[in-house]
């Protein structure tokens, strides 16, 4: 990545399903003055190279992490990356797949993620889509939470200059 590129703004997706598989699609927007990533477009083996070093790093990033579903460890594997644009060369996106499965039952359930604690670079928003009939009972998270719907969506806003604790607790019921 060209030292210009610059991170603006993330979104996270996690589409929880009643049997534990959780999809996460996390999404980087980044200003790109000297259009770094519009220029690898035009040549195949060194975008395919700059992807899967991207998704090694992501990779490495989530090892260190430590998530656990119900008090057992699960490991978030990133499954691929896109690279896209939002209308100008100089305003690209990535995109990172990632899965990870729990455990679940019916009943309570606990999902814990602890990671490294640092200040946001960017504002960062969170989406959690739990199944219909979910409830999510409480949150621990840095940033704003708000919980939608009949109780089964969550959105956590983390702000540019923030300091992000390090650790994130979702406790749900699915009957």
């Amino acid at each position: 990545m060209s030292e210009y590129v610059e991170p603006t703004y993330a979104q996270g997706f996690f589409i929880v399903s009643r049997i534990g598989w959780v999809h996460q699609i996390v999404i980087f927007d980044y200003y790109d003055p000297e259009s770094y990533y519009y220029n690898l477009v035009e040549d195949e083996e060194a975008l395919t190279t700059e992807l899967e070093f991207l998704k090694d790093n992501m990779q490495v990033m989530l090892d260190q992490e430590r998530v656990t579903i119900n008090g057992a460890r699960t490991k978030p594997q990133v499954i691929d990356v896109d690279l896209g644009f939002r209308g100008s060369p100089v305003r690209p996106y990535l995109a990172f797949f990632i899965l990870f499965k729990g455990d679940f039952k019916n009943g309570i359930n606990v999902y814990e993620n602890w990671y490294e604690s640092e200040e946001a670079e960017y504002d960062f928003d969170a989406y959690w889509f739990f199944p219909p009939k979910a409830e999510i009972l409480e949150v621990e998270a840095s940033g704003a939470t708000e919980i939608f719907g009949a109780r089964n969506v969550l959105v956590i806003s983390i702000k540019r200059g923030e300091r992000i604790s390090g650790y994130e607790k979702i406790v749900f019921r699915l009957d």
